[in-house]
């Protein structure tokens, strides 16, 4: 499973877990602060962490080319005992300045960062919606209470929801004594996000007060992560200390006891305050953040980038802001001001370095404005142009075509719209830019409707397998998926998918095909994928997204074949993962106690395999492993690793959000723009579990 080498980021991904960086006896790029898998290390531009970017007169591509991945070297500091940056060709990548136990995101595929796996891992959370699945009111067939009778049926997923009693009661005073006994990085970090997650206060003592305290830390990555974890708690009380580090304030620097709040820590608390402002329904409280993050995009901008961490930070986290467009008098003008900063900086003449830092910024306004926010096609226009726009980094028309996606309309909702679609179809077939191409596609299925689900059709069945295919396929699942006619399956695009699923050998095709038919919901394929799961077992990165297919079209029967993979699967974290996940999805809690003596048991910092085990304890929710994990995170006889990924788990169980709280950023996100803090396979908070 080349692509899941980290997919022990799967369930994370869900979870939203710790994060932390290994020392260097902890195994590479895993760690109980992080597990998801979002892409390869080299998803990071040449000179992505800290440096100065190159201005207008030096042009140059910002990221690396499908031909010629770009070497990361050190930028901005480094935690003890880590070494900066990793390798860009095999193995995952050694592990950085981070947070909190984190598992490799990355994978090896050699040169080629165009890959649809990229596109899912960043962009499932929706679609597989686990906590959602979890925890609706169902019975699954084989469990007790399906053999309870009708009088007694309740849903299995329910029982075994923990309670709020038992969350501030069990886990968090256990979390608290763990932080409190140590000040072993992975085991703090992992606490700190834990908590943020729960989002609440024991009656004996404040979370942020906690927080506060590790801000002085001689270790970074405590230092981040508790500022992050701020955020991460939607406590509107953080906002007293995260503005004053992420400005680098007198304050700000008295919390941290130096002459200098660093940047990374300053990068996480941009997030941090865009989650508390995605959180809240108060456009006060909105306005607060807004006033922080724009004043701090325009200071990191002024004169020249120094680090890109930090606009791209307040970029991205005034997306998050998400005023109500058809709230009051304040929303509007808090939108419309969100929307002018980001496009004044998106309009300023740079060079093609900087112009990577720019291209988040046409998602960013997408997102903001939603599908239809953009009535006097303003903005559609400018992206449209954008694509044939000669001389512009590649990351410009990769965020272009991700925007277009979120606010173009189907063109036979609104036909106006169908000149953009038309764009975006000319790119497909006549860009230079392959990823882009990819895009391209993606956002015609995201926009739907039945002119663009035609062209997807004859995309998929006259594209190159390797190449075209998998992208065609992946698309023509969201737009299925996204469709309005309800639970209706589009039986023409699910046989499509059907027949050439059977047909196509290559792993790559098949296994894009596969989770396309799971978005499809078309089960009459189930039968075919369950022989090909049984039949390609050992070959794990396909036989991990058949897994994941089985459980997106809710394939109960598969749960016995699924339970039979994770059993076998114990030495292969990836696949592992993925089954896991998928149990998850379809209910099935079986696998609990046995996953708990997997992690129990590990003594050889098998750092995959325990971000794997731990994020299915957390995905899957069951209340009856608390006291276990309670247990674990305090058993001094086994190793930290395995006691920070207990608290890992933990968080998982405990989580205040049906999906990840990272998701939100990650979604529609052009990775291709990446920066260290935003995700690098290990320290970016795209990397926390």
């Amino acid at each position: 499973m080349k692509y899941v080498l980290g997919l022990l980021l799967l369930i994370t991904s869900v979870l939203g877990g710790p994060v932390s960086t290994l020392n260097a006896e902890s195994y590479c790029s895993y760690t109980p602060h992080g597990g998801q898998y979002r892409g390869p290390g080299d998803v990071v531009p040449p000179n992505g962490g800290g440096g100065r970017v190159p201005g207008p007169t030096t042009p140059g591509p910002a990221t690396p080319g499908p031909s010629t991945p770009g070497t990361r070297g050190p930028s901005g500091p480094t935690t003890p005992g880590s070494t900066p940056g990793g390798p860009t060709t095999g193995g995952p990548a050694a592990p950085g300045p981070g947070s909190g136990p984190r598992t490799p995101r990355g994978i090896y595929i050699g040169n080629d960062l165009t890959k649809w796996q990229f596109w899912w891992e960043f962009n499932k959370d929706p679609y597989i919606n686990l906590k959602e699945s979890i925890h609706s009111a169902e019975t699954i067939t084989g469990s007790d209470e399906f053999f309870m009778g009708s009088s007694r049926r309740v849903s299995a997923k329910d029982t075994l929801k923990p309670s709020e009693s038992e969350i501030l009661n069990k886990v968090l005073p256990a979390l608290k004594r763990a932080i409190d006994s140590t000040d072993q990085r992975d085991i703090v970090s992992s606490c700190l996000i834990a908590m943020a997650k729960i989002g609440k206060n024991h009656r004996t003592f404040n979370i942020l007060d906690l927080m506060r305290d590790r801000l002085v830390s001689r270790d970074q990555e405590i230092r981040e992560t508790a500022a992050l974890a701020m955020g991460i708690s939607h406590l509107e009380e953080a906002l007293e200390y995260l503005p004053e580090l992420a400005m680098n304030t007198f304050k700000g620097r008295k919390l941290v006891r130096n002459h200098e709040v660093d940047n990374r820590t300053r990068a996480f608390s941009c997030y941090g305050i865009g989650l508390i402002a995605h959180s809240t329904d108060s456009s006060d409280v909105k306005r607060r953040c807004y006033e922080v993050l724009s004043a701090v995009l325009e200071k990191s901008t002024r004169g020249g980038v120094v680090d890109r961490n930090i606009p791209v930070a307040a970029i991205n986290s005034i997306r998050l802001i998400r005023p109500n467009p058809q709230g009051g008098e304040k929303d509007a003008k808090l939108l419309g001001d969100c929307i002018e900063t980001l496009f004044t900086y998106y309009s300023k003449k740079v060079g093609q370095g900087e112009q990577m830092i720019q291209s988040h910024v046409p998602p960013a306004i997408a997102q903001l404005l939603g599908r239809g926010g953009d009535p006097d096609d303003k903005f559609k226009s400018v992206f449209a142009k954008e694509l044939v726009t000669p001389g512009r980094a590649r990351t410009m028309y990769q965020s272009a075509a991700i925007a277009l996606g979120i606010l173009v309309h189907a063109p036979e909702k609104v036909k106006s719209d169908k000149k953009y679609s038309d764009k975006l179809l000319s790119y497909f077939k006549t860009g230079k830019d392959p990823q882009t191409r990819n895009f391209a596609l993606m956002s015609l299925g995201k926009i739907g409707g039945n002119h663009n689900r035609n062209q997807l059709l004859i995309a998929f069945k006259r594209g190159t397998k390797a190449i075209v295919k998998p992208w065609a396929a992946i698309s023509l699942g969201v737009l299925a998926f996204n469709q309005d006619e309800g639970s209706r399956v589009d039986s023409t695009i699910g046989i499509a998918l059907h027949k050439a699923l059977t047909d196509i050998k290559n792993d790559e095709t098949k296994s894009a095909i596969a989770i396309a038919l799971g978005l499809c919901k078309f089960q009459d394929a189930a039968t075919d994928i369950g022989s090909f799961l049984v039949k390609y077992r050992q070959r794990d990165e396909l036989a991990g997204y058949l897994c994941i297919s089985l459980a997106l079209m809710n394939d109960t029967r598969s749960i016995e074949t699924i339970r039979g993979v994770v059993k076998m699967s114990i030495r292969r974290p990836e696949l592992l993962q993925q089954a896991a996940v998928a149990l998850g999805k379809l209910g099935d809690k079986s696998v609990t106690h046995e996953l708990q003596e997997m992690l129990k048991s590990d003594t050889n910092k098998n750092v995959a395999k325990l971000s794997a085990i731990a994020s299915a304890l957390g995905y899957i929710g069951d209340r009856r492993t608390i006291i276990p994990l309670v247990n674990m995170l305090h058993d001094e006889s086994i190793t930290p690793l395995s006691r920070a990924f207990a608290a890992v788990a933990l968080g998982g169980v405990a989580d205040k959000e049906k999906l990840p709280w990272n998701s939100k950023i990650a979604v529609d996100m052009n990775y291709r723009a990446s920066v260290e803090t935003l995700t690098n396979q290990v320290t970016g908070i795209l990397d926390i579990l």
